[in-house]
């Protein structure tokens, strides 16, 4: 089966699933789709009916191992930082070569190996295949408003080096808008400039946020991730609007209204809200394995973590987290194959 898996990764890391794009997206799925439904026993179980493709495959009633895998992948950036093609899927004597190998076609397909490793031995498992993780969860977001999940267990195969994180912090994305008032570059005076105004009523006041910390999550964090404004540099700027990345521990309540008090000239908006994702200790099923710190990243769980019926939830994959949106990402095989056992044991373990 190892053979057959690691072919299917390669095509799957072949195809360019760059978030955003459905219809890759979801003939990269059915590829997926096609390879774990060959076994006798996996089926299809739901899937999406609108234009955002996800899928729920499963061999039995839900109350196994869920698996929580996303398609799509981050953008490759620019070609020339990269010293093979990026969809190459090259592969030498240690590692897969391509975007998407470790972030995280290569947790995709160990997972849907496992799911054909049940099917064979009659044990319950499900794998569930998302779109647009990377751009805020929203195939999961859909996904949870039409499943009902039943699992003992849920694994995210994001890249931990197939150690076991119990959680990540959360995410809010906040969209803060200065509107001022044009006027011409030589007369500042006769308007109001909205560029300014973000900069002294927002970003200097960066030091009064409301940041929590959690003892195994960590410190809460922002981010100034975008900041536009301006049409021409003689018109003082009538507009103008910047992005905040809050990483939560305690949910974006306070941030929002942070940001919503800042100036009446100042408009917030919500772009996404996900909450952390924490499990208080090692599950059961996992006794014995190593563990990690939390994932410093936000992964599908936040979205589905109100689904899945208290389920403990864990990330634990395959591959360096380092390799996860560089330009030369490659998963060391050895990882990969180390993931496909430890799957097969979970999946098994029901069996018991």
């Amino acid at each position: 089966m190892t053979d057959e898996a690691l072919e299917l990764l390669r095509d799957l890391v072949r195809q360019d699933t760059t978030s955003g794009d459905n219809a890759a997206q979801a003939s990269a799925q059915e590829l997926a789709v096609s390879y774990a439904t060959a076994a006798a026993g996996v089926r299809v179980l739901q899937r999406s009916a609108t234009g955002r493709p996800w899928v729920l495959l499963g061999t039995g009633s839900g109350s196994g191992a869920l698996f929580v895998c996303h398609i799509d992948t981050v953008p490759v950036g620019s070609p020339d930082l990269w010293e093979r093609a990026p969809f190459s899927a090259d592969t030498d004597e240690e590692c897969l070569h391509g975007r998407g190998s470790v972030d995280m076609k290569g947790g995709l397909v160990a997972a849907l190996a496992a799911l054909r490793n049940a099917a064979e031995a009659g044990t319950d498992a499900q794998v569930l295949i998302t779109s647009d993780e990377e751009i805020g969860c929203r195939g999961a977001a859909e996904a949870a408003g039409s499943l009902e999940l039943t699992p003992r267990i849920v694994v995210v195969p994001e890249a931990t080096q197939n150690r076991v994180s119990l959680g990540h912090r959360g995410a809010t994305w906040l969209r803060l808008a200065a509107t001022g008032k044009a006027a011409h570059g030589s007369t500042p005076h006769l308007g109001r400039n909205a560029i300014q105004l973000l900069a002294e009523r927002a970003l200097g006041l960066l030091g009064s946020f409301p940041l929590s910390t959690e003892d195994y999550l960590g410190e809460e964090t922002v981010n100034v991730g975008t900041f536009e404004g301006g049409t021409a540099t003689n018109i003082v700027p009538a507009s103008a609007v910047l992005t905040l990345d809050v990483r939560t521990v305690d949910g974006g309540a306070p941030a929002i209204a942070w940001a919503s008090s800042l100036d009446p000239a100042i408009s917030a908006e919500v772009d996404l809200d996900l909450p952390a994702v924490r499990t208080p200790g090692l599950p059961d099923a996992l006794a014995g394995h190593a563990t990690a710190p939390a994932a410093t990243y936000f992964t599908d769980a936040s979205a589905l973590a109100g689904s899945v019926s208290g389920a403990p939830i864990v990330i634990w994959g395959p591959g360096d987290p380092r390799e996860m949106h560089a330009a030369d990402e490659k998963l060391e095989l050895e990882s990969w194959r180390a993931a496909l056992r430890n799957y097969r044991e979970l999946v098994l373990s029901a069996a018991r």
